[in-house]
């Protein structure tokens, strides 16, 4: 939700709201062991992620202070993907450890 109002507020601190998300995907995949059930998790947390992101830019009607390409639905897959990969390392780490 934070981030959804941050896209219609400040570039800046929406970008510093994507690295901690980007952050908690990672350790949301370290619960799990190995990069398979990491990457699902990441999937999940990244559709969920993107989805509320819009619709909390949709409810609110600002302009937007980040370029979104165009289409805006495709951040959802962008959030999705960048999940993966987050999710994916830090199950992949736990399972090192």
């Amino acid at each position: 939700m934070i981030a959804g109002l941050l896209l219609g507020a400040s570039a800046p601190a929406y970008w510093v709201v994507q690295v901690i998300a980007a952050t908690g995907g990672f350790f949301g995949g370290f619960e799990h062991h190995g990069w398979r059930p990491g990457l699902v998790r990441g999937v999940t947390g990244g559709l969920l992620y993107g989805a509320a992101l819009l619709a909390v830019r949709a409810l609110t009607g600002w302009t937007d202070t980040v370029d979104l390409g165009g289409v805006p639905g495709l951040l959802v897959v962008i959030t999705a993907l960048a999940g993966a990969v987050a999710g994916a390392l830090g199950g992949a780490m736990r399972a090192r450890r």
